[in-house]
């Protein structure tokens, strides 16, 4: 590890700020006057340390001096690792805090956020005092900067009017989503209603369900279906199945035994311009008394 010279690093800036035990702190070109006179690296010697370190920390580094240029307040860092330098300027590094004693005005250390600290041998740690009610705050490094409490009201500001943005579109959506599941509802219900018609239309014919029956068929089979009840149904052969109260219904329907009187006589007399010229057209007494 080689020593270089010292390092400029902008450390802190003019505007307001939250540090990092939540609360707001202020700072303007005086108060960063302030800082820059007051730091006496021979009393109190201010470590470059990585993170917020409570009570002790290697340092990699230590701040010569203190220099206010415009609204940025700058340090001058000496004795810092190639490594650690390397990494700063490669711009592994994007914030940089600044901590203080409670009294705002003596510097505390200098920490560097944003990667992993490096393994470098060598390093002791260094005791800070203060740390129970040090004033630490953030900032970025290079040309970005950390948010003040305006920018971050205006953010805060600005996600509440997407929030509400946001809640009116789930709404549709929610809106919609219930109108297709009305909507499948109803045509899932005609496809059933269709189903249930055909069956009992077919048991009529194989004269298993009388003609008059079919109304009361139909509006039973449809109470079985919206019941949701299941029933163990026994077949002819022995082997047990779980149905729904409607599909056993239907499959008692379907083991009855046809009867010739419950045929649609309907469907079997023929239209009259079918009949020869000359002949009465069929009868269904004429039907029943050929059975």
């Amino acid at each position: 590890m080689s020593e270089a010279n010292t390092f400029r690093l902008a450390i802190a800036r003019t505007g307001q700020f939250i540090d990092s035990q939540g609360r707001p702190q202020s700072f303007s070109e005086a108060d960063l006057d302030a800082i820059a006179a007051s730091y006496k690296p021979g009393k109190l010697e201010a470590p470059l340390v990585f993170g917020h370190p409570a009570v002790s920390d290697p340092a990699y580094g230590w701040v010569k001096g203190l220099k206010r240029e415009g609204e940025k307040l700058f340090a001058q860092i000496a004795q810092i690792p190639d490594e650690v330098r390397k990494l700063v300027q490669d711009g592994r590094y994007k914030y940089v805090s600044m901590s203080l004693m409670p009294d705002r005005k003596t510097l505390r250390h200098v920490g560097l956020l944003g990667a992993a600290v490096p393994a470098i041998d060598g390093l002791g740690p260094v005791s800070l005092s203060g740390g129970g009610d040090a004033v630490t705050i953030n900032f970025a490094q290079g040309d970005g900067k950390m948010p003040t409490i305006e920018e971050l009201q205006a953010e805060v500001s600005t996600l509440k009017i997407e929030r509400e943005g946001l809640k009116e579109k789930l709404a549709d959506a929610e809106a919609k989503v219930t109108r297709l599941a009305s909507d499948f509802a109803a045509y899932r219900e005609g496809v059933e209603v269709k189903a249930r018609e055909g069956r009992i239309d077919a048991l009529i014919k194989e004269g298993k369900v009388k003609p008059a029956e079919r109304a009361r068929c139909l509006n039973f089979a449809a109470v079985l279906a919206k019941s949701g009840e299941t029933f163990d149904f026994a077949a002819a052969d022995g082997t047990v199945e779980k149905l729904s109260a409607e599909e056993a219904y239907f499959r008692e329907l379907e083991a009855r035994e046809a009867s010739r009187l419950n045929v649609d006589f309907s469907a079997m007399v023929p239209p009259a311009h079918a009949t020869n010229s000359g002949e009465a057209a069929a009868q269904p007494s004429d039907i029943i008394n050929k059975l």
